[in-house]
């Protein structure tokens, strides 16, 4: 099973999704999933929703990954050729220059360009440049040219990265880790549900634009109207050098699955609790698969998920979160322990197959 989840995370992190351009991604998961599912349909927005029927009446269960990735997009095509860009998400922009970037999904190769170092002066050797000061070589000397390689304005860029195993191959760092391996994960719940019986309706849903303000999610959760829903997305591990991880995050990479049980970005937006209910159900099926499980609260730290916006669908739909922690968040070189994405796809099989079993109401 973790060899299966290792290679599906392969071929999804090098899919080409940037928020709003997740058509390779959603693509890859409709065919993925329509074997497993009884209905897989993809709504105009791009959200997969693949439906599994229960075997006897309950509740209806969402679990959700998103599957676009943070980048970049064509801003502008310069007359000498030379590529300007926006970013799309959060990416910093200490990541930038002398990168190797993917532009579009056919993957032109480009360089986020730096200036010879022995031509910058000692002001320029510690500034770190904005995404407005960067630009693109594709190696093209001419606007003409450029959009003649096919490229236009708006085309997703992402990092390049190769998919690269540690001297521990349960440990894998690429791209896009947040959230393809929760993509994944679902792929090998819908296997793990084959011949299975579970009461109610379980709704696997790939949500788009996550990354960009949580835009699918609601969409989603407004349309299904699911009476829970968990969802799967990567949390940043703490346990790095330069964070005092006890005192700012107590998230271990290789220690198991992590629930938030508040999160939030700076202001009090995108703010979420964890619903009672719901964190009982998480906590119940963690016990039962003997999976360590790590809670957090990350309250005005900038992290949220998409769970920030269903708790308000649908006229409020009681959610939890289960993560897998990562190093190196929103990098071309994000880490992942594969091992703690099993524990999240276990304690998810075992809520499915338990739907229904506990109460829902808030006291």
């Amino acid at each position: 099973m973790k060899e299966r989840i290792k290679e599906s995370l392969r071929e999804l992190t090098g899919l080409v999704g940037v928020s709003g351009s997740e058509q390779e991604v959603v693509k890859y998961m409709q065919e993925r999933l329509l074997p497993l599912a009884d209905e897989v349909k993809v709504d105009r927005n791009g959200n997969v929703i693949a439906i599994k029927n229960g075997n006897g009446p309950g509740p209806k269960v969402m679990i959700s990954s998103h599957s676009d990735e943070v980048g970049f997009c064509v801003k502008n095509i310069l007359p000498n050729g030379f590529i300007m860009f926006d970013k799309v998400g959060g990416v910093s922009d200490q990541l930038l220059l002398g990168r190797k970037v993917w532009i579009t999904t056919r993957k032109l190769p480009g360089i986020i360009g730096i200036k010879a170092g022995h031509m910058q002066t000692p002001e320029e050797s510690m500034r770190v440049k904005t995404t407005r000061e960067c630009y693109i070589d594709v190696g093209a000397s001419s606007r003409v040219e450029v959009e003649g390689l096919g490229i236009r304005i708006g085309d997703p860029i992402v990092f390049q990265s190769d998919f690269m195993e540690m001297a521990d191959k349960d440990l894998v760092s690429t791209k896009s880790v947040d959230n393809r391996i929760h993509c994944a994960i679902l792929i090998e719940l819908f296997k793990e549900l084959q011949g299975v019986e579970f009461a109610g309706k379980l709704f696997g849903v790939v949500t788009v634009q996550e990354e960009v303000g949580l835009q699918g999610a609601v969409m989603a959760g407004n349309a299904i109207e699911p009476d829970y829903a968990i969802v799967l997305d990567t949390i940043p591990a703490g346990d790095t050098p330069d964070i005092d991880t006890e005192i700012s995050l107590p998230v271990y990479l290789g220690a198991g699955p992590a629930c938030p049980i508040a999160d939030g970005v700076r202001g009090g937006m995108a703010f979420n609790y964890i619903h009672p209910k719901v964190r009982e159900i998480v906590e119940e099926q963690a016990m039962k698969a003997s999976i360590p499980l790590q809670t957090i609260t990350l309250i005005g730290d900038g992290y949220t998920t998409d769970a920030a916006s269903l708790t308000s669908a649908n006229k409020g739909i009681p959610v939890g979160v289960v993560a897998t922690p990562r190093r190196y968040s929103h990098s071309p070189v994000e880490l992942v322990n594969l091992n703690d994405a099993l524990g999240v796809l276990k304690i998810v099989t075992g809520i499915v197959i338990e739907n229904g079993m506990k109460d829902l109401s808030f006291i």
